[in-house]
């Protein structure tokens, strides 16, 4: 074989693998940016009375538990997931519903490229730490827990006019989740101890963001479940 044709061939495959990784690295910012659009929502019902209900965001093995690919978070995650099933017992008591949100990934491109979020994987199931009292699920695939859920319609089934967010991460899902909860005009409050983000800096700007925002920040000790 003349080098003429190896040269091109050995060309030929280098601009395909650089063609490749360009289309790779287009769909992934493409992907990213499309998962982290808020949604706007419809205003919710002026209901006669407070009907609470506890947004539990993203506690799951991939993230929190053995499986986690975030060091900082799983070292923080036991006080967490104490805290958090602190607060499911309270609205356990009060008979509150407590719907807990879930993370994953169907997109098949996406999942052959890291598949830590793949629909039916170990990493995807809840934090086996974690309390479960209740049925009510929401899976998304973004960081908003409205987007493309149930999350409207169980909410407005159970009349809830007032959200408590625990959860992580704060900067991240818990974010998207606040802002689309305040679209729909929810009253929305974070438990501070049981919202994290990857360091102790950013979470406590993110409550300081959280305030200016107009949502309300308590501690365990300060939750009022009664209607």
């Amino acid at each position: 074989m003349k080098k003429g044709t190896v040269r091109k061939i050995v060309f030929g495959i280098i601009g395909t693998i650089i063609l490749f990784i360009i289309i790779v690295v287009v769909y992934l910012i493409f992907f990213v940016k499309n998962e982290s659009i808020v949604s706007k929502g419809q205003p919710i019902q002026n209901f006669d009375k407070r009907n609470c209900a506890l947004l539990v965001v993203d506690i799951q093995e991939v993230i929190t538990g053995d499986l986690s690919i975030y060091p900082g978070l799983q070292e923080k995650s036991e006080i967490l997931i104490q805290e958090i099933n602190q607060a499911v017992d309270s609205f356990e008591i009060h008979n509150y519903p407590v719907i807990y949100i879930r993370s994953e990934i169907n997109n098949p491109f996406v999942n052959l490229i890291n598949s830590s979020y793949a629909k039916g994987s170990p990493g995807v199931k809840y934090d086996k730490r974690l309390r479960i009292v209740s049925d009510i699920e929401v899976v998304k695939t973004g960081k908003d827990s409205f987007r493309k859920t149930n999350l409207d319609d169980i909410l407005s089934k159970n009349k809830v006019n007032e959200l408590f967010i625990v959860g992580l991460d704060a900067a991240e899902c818990v974010n998207a989740t606040v802002e689309a909860s305040q679209n729909r005009n929810y009253k929305v409050n974070i438990i501070k101890e049981a919202v994290i983000s990857k360091s102790r800096s950013k979470t406590d700007s993110m409550m300081v963001y959280f305030r200016e925002k107009g949502v309300r920040i308590i501690d365990m000790d300060s939750l009022n479940l009664i209607r």
